[in-house]
């Protein structure tokens, strides 16, 4: 199925919400934007709020929505709407991949994350206490409502994860990047950018068994700063990005990468491992031991020759730590 993104302002948005009731609606709402909600939704019996999310996105929060929706009476013909960051329409989507063997839904993206990237896709997730995302279904929205109004919400620490994210589809595509270089704002036309070369990407290879895994650049060593530092997921992106092209990739796309970031103007002391007094490097390698990218030889790395051209490698895990600690940063 062919997701369609759709552009809307708060007040269209509105709109478009009040048209879905026709065919009635179940939600999955972030709390931090029920101010932003038209006041039937905010007031419906049938939405679940989501007070955290990210740390929501747990086996036991999904059998809590499953069974409020089911006693709420929805039916096969129903539809799910998931509105917040990337934890909640990843949430939002998995219920719907699950109940009555698949319901459609809509992505309602409220951070700069899930414009670009988390909500676009339909790879819909759990975490477990062995990682990010390792329960899941593929079930793609049949469409996502991108109003950038919301933007005006967020704190600092979550434009930044969503600039982290953009820096990678900066290198993935030679259009984004130049659009970048060319100006130091987030532009609509930037946010959409992204968006739909994900989903280019996304309507040829859906199911993820050919070039959609270069969309996981930056994400293996990502997933594991994440973990071990408790750090914003784009943030951590951006770190795994800038490190798997330190061990594996020529010098100047780590110059390359370093000028995007600048011009996004991301903390670049955010980036840097040695900033984190806190970095457990046990957990580090528990993360990367669990990823979803784990083959038998090893791992499956998204490199990069080029800007625009990534390709993967397999290398084993102890090659990979090689690698890794014979940077400075990794250093004891």
């Amino acid at each position: 199925m062919i997701t369609k993104i759709l552009s809307y302002k708060q007040l269209e948005l509105a709109n478009a919400l009040e048209r879905s009731r026709e065919q009635k609606v179940f939600a999955v709402v972030d709390a931090r934007v029920k101010n932003m909600m038209p006041q039937w939704l905010q007031f419906s019996p049938d939405v679940f709020w989501l007070s955290r999310p990210e740390e929501q996105k747990t086996l036991d929060v999904f059998g809590e929505i499953c069974d409020f929706f089911l006693r709420q009476g929805i039916l096969r013909g129903n539809k799910v709407i998931g509105i917040g960051g990337g934890a909640t329409t990843d949430l939002a989507g998995f219920v719907a991949a699950t109940l009555h063997r698949g319901v459609g839904w809509v992505a309602v993206p409220t951070t700069l994350m899930g414009m670009v990237d988390a909500a676009i896709g339909g790879k819909t997730a759990l975490n477990t206490k062995h990682g990010k995302n390792l329960l899941g279904a593929f079930h793609a929205p049949e469409e996502v409502w991108i109003c950038t109004d919301f933007l005006k919400t967020l704190a600092s620490t979550d434009l930044a994860s969503g600039k982290g994210e953009i820096a990678k589809y900066a290198l993935l595509d030679a259009g984004i990047h130049e659009t970048v270089m060319a100006s130091k704002v987030v532009t609509d036309e930037l946010i959409h950018q992204c968006a739909r070369y994900k989903l280019d990407v996304v309507s040829r290879d859906f199911l993820d068994q050919g070039e959609r895994a270069y969309l996981n650049l930056g994400h293996t060593l990502g997933h594991a700063f994440e973990h071990a530092l408790r750090i914003p997921h784009g943030i951590a992106v951006a770190m795994g990005l800038k490190y798997i092209l330190k061990a594996f990739c020529a010098p100047e796309l780590s110059e390359v990468f370093m000028r995007v970031v600048h011009k996004l103007e991301v903390d670049e002391d955010k980036l840097d491992l040695t900033s984190y007094r806190n970095f457990d490097r046990d957990l580090f390698w528990q993360a990367l031991s669990h990823d979803k990218k784990r083959v038998a030889k090893g791992v499956n790395l998204i490199l990069l020759d080029k800007v625009g051209a990534p390709r993967i490698e397999t290398v084993t895990l102890p090659q990979l730590k090689a690698r890794l600690e014979a940077l400075s940063d990794f250093k004891s």
